[in-house]
């Protein structure tokens, strides 16, 4: 069956186990992984979605953010 790779987040490197900021924050590297997941499935009734072919792909300042747990927004974990 078809994979696809992608970042991942298992954990937010500046929070602790309860949420609360931590002293010593953990590295982003150790916290972002690539990883080989499935792709989405694209249902018959999405019809204003697309699944495009992506050969490069970067990580950017929200991103870094939000890997520490400090954006405003905190996805569940884990999230691509």
């Amino acid at each position: 069956k078809a994979r696809m790779r992608a970042v991942r987040c298992h954990r937010f490197a500046a929070l602790d186990k309860s949420g609360k900021p931590t002293t010593t924050p953990s590295p982003v590297r150790n916290v972002l992984h690539l990883e080989e997941v499935q792709p989405p499935a694209l249902r018959t009734e999405d019809t204003n979605k697309v699944l495009i072919s992506t050969h490069y792909v970067g990580i950017q300042y929200p991103d870094f953010l939000q890997a520490q747990g400090l954006y405003q927004i905190k996805p569940k974990l884990p999230y691509t």
